[in-house]
């Protein structure tokens, strides 16, 4: 078991890496960098449910879709729950991003990025 919790740690700081460029980007109000605030919110929330899987004693599956993994998580733990449409807006908004096409408004990300922070909160209070 020491083994997985080590793991716990190392997905928080990366996490908290990506909620810091997320939020860095974001203040610089730059219309043309609201795709990236976006993606780095995603990971962030991304891996913390990783963290919480991993604390759980749970596998951790290379995928990316924010509501598979709080079903997983939800599956281990009852008592996690979170409004589908947040999470799949935000995993949305991530990966449609990455390619041409499409462009987030930034009231968009701006929207997403408070959805992030109050999963990053919950995520965060389960591992205390």
């Amino acid at each position: 078991m020491a083994e997985v919790w080590s793991a716990v740690p190392e997905w928080l700081r990366k996490a908290e890496a990506d909620w810091l460029a997320a939020e860095s980007l974001h203040s610089q109000a730059n219309a043309e960098l609201c795709d990236v605030v976006v993606f780095h919110a995603q990971q962030c929330v991304e891996k913390l449910f990783k963290a919480n899987l991993i604390a759980l004693d749970q596998p951790v599956h290379k995928i990316h879709d924010l509501l598979v993994l709080s079903r997983e998580l939800s599956q281990s733990d009852p008592t996690w729950r979170w409004e589908a449409e947040e999470l799949s807006d935000l995993s949305d908004g991530a990966v449609l991003a990455r390619y041409p096409g499409f462009d987030t408004a930034p009231e968009d990300a701006s929207e997403l990025l408070v959805i992030a922070a109050k999963l990053r909160t919950a995520l965060l209070q389960r591992l205390e």
